[in-house]
């Protein structure tokens, strides 16, 4: 029996929690025979980037997931953003034994696939800097600076999430349930949280390296480049020079 779970987060620049120790070992459900001990299939997930020119800076400023920060924006206007969707899609296998019969069944977790990372990448550019600028480009090249922290993040973690998953694996054993769902969904529950608390270690992580992206710095730098040309096309807001 094959059960299919997938969670998704949108975030923007925006990783952390250490992850819970994991549960003691699962002793044999009683009187169940003995299962081979299940294999992790892992795979990341890097989705093309989608590039979009067409919202304006305001419209890249109401988008509930956009982040603010020093960098890629003139007086708090955001002129780019980097859009992830961060989260995984994961499949548990079982092997069942109705030795019972009717009083019940034994299973126990046969293949847990799991593909982690980006299912979905954007990156904006404000409508306002036409395409083929100086200042076009100087954003651009910002927001492609956290993708590549996105990149290497995500490949440096993926053998920190095969270990902690094969560490669960580890420590599953048989359940004895009145049903073959019930029992699916026994096994199950340690690898939900395992792989909850990881991608909430993933998020955390990746805010704190995207946040060294966004120094005062760097907007400093990307606001006055190719000689101010930014005032072109934007124009100072009200009150602020």
């Amino acid at each position: 029996m094959t059960a299919l779970r997938t969670v998704l987060f949108v975030v923007p620049l925006a990783l952390g929690a250490v992850l819970a120790s994991p549960r003691p070992a699962q002793a044999q459900g009683l009187g169940c025979p003995a299962f081979d001990r299940p294999v992790l299939k892992l795979e990341p997930q890097m989705a093309a980037i989608r590039r979009d020119f067409s919202k304006t800076v305001q419209q890249l400023q109401a988008m509930p997931d956009h982040a603010t920060g020093p960098a890629g924006a003139e007086h708090g206007r955001i002129l780019g953003l980097a859009q992830a969707v961060v989260g995984e899609r994961w499949q548990v296998s079982t092997k069942v034994s109705r030795k019972f019969g009717a009083q019940g069944v034994c299973a126990s977790l046969s293949v847990l696939t799991v593909t982690f990372g980006y299912h979905e990448r954007n990156v904006f550019v404000a409508k306002e800097l036409p395409q083929g600028t100086c200042i076009h480009r100087e954003v651009m090249q910002h927001e492609m600076k956290h993708v590549a922290v996105d990149e290497a993040l995500l490949k440096e973690f993926m053998p920190v999430l095969k270990r902690r998953l094969e560490t669960v694996l580890s420590r599953q054993g048989s359940v004895r349930a009145p049903t073959q769902e019930q029992a699916v969904a026994t096994l199950s529950k340690p690898v939900e949280a395992a792989l909850k608390d990881l991608r909430q270690e993933f998020m955390k992580e990746r805010e704190k390296r995207q946040a060294k992206v966004d120094t005062l710095e760097e907007y400093r730098r990307v606001s006055s480049s190719c000689n101010g040309e930014l005032r072109n096309y934007l124009k100072p807001e009200k009150g602020r020079r």
